[in-house]
């Protein structure tokens, strides 16, 4: 008998004690200046490593990048593919304003405006297409930009796309830009970085909740990720990361949480919960790159 419970403990345990992870992606199709070749370079090296971990994910799409510089029918099947490669796209605008720095009326056309590519290819596939991500993650500086802007999208559908593990890879990204000489070093220091981010993410939300909630991870359609992408993953699934879709980690109570945190940058929603309950966390100990 002893034996019996001693190996269902053994088979429960790992799924039990397992972290959960949504990965989301900003900038669709592509962020950068880059050719159409280095665009889809990125795109199928993201797909593949995401297809090899059997992880989901949801791309958001700055619909203005389609047509910037041309290559708009190319740009557009970047898109299919990660429809076709079972990944949902969301709504980032159009142009990527920032919420607290915009009229009201410009930035809501900005986001109608933005979903007109993308809706029509998810909803040709078959998908829903409901989450909108904030640009620079400005959720708005203030409530009287806030709040009217958060009932414009419950009108237009919307979910809010929250953040709780940013582990800045657009500035390792600038590094590589900068660098290429360098990419192995910078790579290395990224994936340490990564790491270092999940590590406080989750003490801070153990702290926050007392337990590691359903996580919501951003990433980039970027360089770096095109190159360190298995890795990350890998990192992910050592540090007993489940990859989960973004409906099934909002599912979490946790996404329930008010959020009075009025600032005019992005952070994570870990951040803007333990400010609203009156900051249990010590966030100079982040893990920020300088």
């Amino acid at each position: 008998m002893k034996l019996f419970i001693l190996i269902l403990l053994f088979l429960v345990t790992p799924f039990a004690c397992a972290h959960e992870v949504a990965i989301t992606f900003d900038d669709l199709p592509c962020p950068q200046d880059l050719s159409i070749e280095d665009q889809q370079f990125i795109s199928e090296s993201i797909l593949e490593a995401l297809k090899n971990f059997g992880a989901p994910a949801i791309g958001f799409v700055n619909e203005g990048n389609l047509y910037d510089k041309g290559g708009t029918e190319e740009k557009i099947a970047i898109l299919k593919r990660w429809i076709e490669y079972g990944h949902s796209l969301g709504n980032h605008t159009y142009s990527h304003p920032y919420l607290s720095q915009s009229k009201a009326e410009d930035f809501q056309e900005d986001v109608l405006k933005g979903a007109k590519i993308s809706k029509k290819l998810m909803q040709d596939a078959g998908f829903s297409y409901k989450y909108f991500r904030h640009p620079y993650l400005d959720t708005g500086s203030t409530k009287e930009i806030r709040a009217p802007f958060e009932t414009f999208l419950k009108k237009e559908n919307y979910t809010i796309a929250p953040v709780t593990i940013d582990t800045d890879d657009w500035k390792f990204n600038q590094k590589l830009t900068e660098n290429p000489e360098n990419k192995e070093k910078i790579i290395t220091e990224y994936l340490a970085h990564t790491q270092a981010k999940f590590a406080f993410y989750r003490a801070a939300s153990e702290k926050i909740f007392g337990r590691n909630i359903r996580h919501i991870w951003l990433l980039h359609a970027n360089l770096i990720n095109a190159y360190a992408m298995e890795d990350l993953l890998k990192i992910a699934r050592e540090l007993e990361y489940n990859f989960i879709i973004l409906d099934h980690a909002m599912e979490d109570e946790a996404y329930s949480e008010p959020d009075n945190c009025y600032i005019p940058y992005g952070v994570s929603w870990l951040y803007r919960w333990d400010d609203t309950r009156g900051k249990v966390i010590d966030w100079s100990k982040d893990p920020e790159l300088n």
